[in-house]
């Protein structure tokens, strides 16, 4: 037995009529209702983009580059190291 998702959420959006009438033929040409053909191809774009943020692709040289930079961390600079001389949240009071 699966679990129901409660859709507990609603959005509203303004088109044009000639948009709404071609996302209408197109819901219909696969067996969807207007909103859910909306919903899956809106969702399957959010999971594009978000993949295409979160996800880094190197090539072995890029990767071979990538890796080296962490053999030689940079030098930290002045204000980094007043920075970190400075008194925590934590240690205030």
């Amino acid at each position: 037995m699966s679990a129901t998702v409660v859709k507990d959420a609603r959005m509203e959006l303004k088109t044009t009529s000639a948009l709404k009438q071609m996302l209408g033929s197109a819901a219909a040409l696969v067996g969807q209702d207007l909103s859910s053909f909306v919903l899956v191809s809106a969702e399957e774009r959010a999971k594009a983009v978000l993949a295409d943020y979160q996800t880094l692709q190197l090539s072995s040289e890029e990767f071979i580059r990538f890796a080296a930079a962490f053999d030689k961390p940079a030098v930290p600079t002045e204000a980094l190291r007043a920075l970190m001389a400075m008194e925590s949240l934590d240690e205030r009071e």
